[in-house]
């Protein structure tokens, strides 16, 4: 539709819509088919537009709506609509395809914004679905169990595709609740053909330490905007924890990605959701999982842990030692923070996509 010429808006709503775009994504004009995130939309500024929409237009939207209808038409007949549909953790990055579909489990932060890049190079026949957190969106009590996630997110799972084989993702926190979900499938007869884990740590591995300097904040920061922010590594390094997502802000402020007046009290539901998934995760047994899991590590590991802190983890960052059937690794370029941004996330969809082919044509269908 972005080959279409610029249509004006035609309506009231469509005029305030379009208004607040120009104001937020600071462009002189646009037409009421202009996609938000093609446009520089990404999710911090979605969280500033429904905070805008909400001030001006008196209406509170789901972040999740935005993907649904990321055009200013669209937007505006949601908004025209009596009651706002209720809130669902599914998450249609791309709804469309013939392929198995791929449910990813959204990171620590509670997003699943994150994997905007990684579905689009996946193409459009592949169906592509992120999970977000209960929690995020206001008046919501976030959950505090990776089982309870588990059992929420497959029930929405299965609402799209009723039965196997699955293909589940996660990253970081994420992945540890798509091995729970891909355990509880195989306890139900049903067949999980792919499970990835990407770059998730065994709880077994985190201890303290590293959970504080994880919770902090930064690690929310990167999931909103990591791929169009450049963090110099070393300083940040040196920063203490809690001066790190200041620092993230700031640079963000100066490349022109958060407005300028962006507080960090603007995430607190994120920060709130990520402390609850932190101590989810560092309290969370996993199973005996008889399945395989496929890790993706990034070469350079990560921002907010040393190379002695993820080598003592081990090759396999602590799943060899839990009741796996088999863990295999694959590696992908850049860190921890930037796996699912440009340019790391090339290599990391085309690894991806070679082992789900590789997987589904080992699937038998007789069920």
């Amino acid at each position: 539709r972005s080959t279409q010429e610029r249509v004006k808006p035609r309506n009231e709503t469509e005029r305030q819509i379009a208004q607040i775009w120009q104001d937020l994504l600071e462009v002189s004009q646009v037409g009421i088919y202009d996609n938000f995130f093609e446009l520089g939309g990404n999710s911090l500024l979605a969280v500033r537009l429904m905070k805008y929409i909400e001030n001006e237009l008196g209406k509170s939207l789901a972040l999740s709506t935005l993907f649904q209808s990321p055009t200013i038409e669209e937007l505006a007949a949601v908004l025209r609509q009596e009651s706002i549909s209720s809130f669902s953790p599914l998450f249609p990055i791309n709804p469309n395809g013939s392929k198995v579909p791929i449910f990813c489990i959204h990171p620590g932060g509670g997003t699943a914004f994150c994997y905007f890049e990684l579905a689009k190079l996946l193409g459009t026949e592949q169906p592509f679905y992120g999970l977000q957190a209960l929690g995020i969106e206001k008046g919501q009590e976030p959950l505090t169990r990776v089982e309870d996630m588990a059992s929420l997110y497959l029930s929405a799972i299965r609402e799209v595709q009723p039965n196997g084989p699955y293909t589940l993702l996660g990253w970081s926190f994420g992945g540890a609740v798509a091995l729970q979900m891909a355990y509880e499938l195989t306890i139900q007869g049903e067949q999980v053909a792919f499970l990835g884990l990407l770059d998730t740590y065994a709880p077994s591995k985190l201890t303290d330490e590293q959970n504080i300097v994880e919770v902090e904040g930064e690690e929310v920061v990167f999931q909103l905007f990591g791929g169009t922010v450049s963090i110099p590594t070393e300083e940040f390094q040196k920063l203490a924890p809690e001066e790190r997502t200041v620092f993230i802000l700031k640079k963000a402020q100066q490349a022109n990605v958060v407005p300028h007046d962006f507080q960090v009290a603007d995430i607190e539901g994120l920060l709130k959701v990520l402390e609850l998934n932190y101590n989810a995760m560092r309290s969370y047994s996993p199973p005996n999982y008889s399945g395989s899991m496929t890790l993706f590590k990034p070469e350079k590991g990560s921002l907010g842990f040393s190379q002695e802190v993820i080598a003592a983890m081990g090759p396999t960052l602590g799943w060899a030692d839990e009741s796996i059937g088999e863990v295999k690794v694959e590696t992908v370029p850049g860190y921890h923070e930037y796996m699912v941004y440009p340019p790391g996330v090339t290599t990391l969809a085309k690894k991806l996509r070679a082992c789900i082919e590789k997987a589904l044509s080992k699937v038998s269908y007789s069920q």
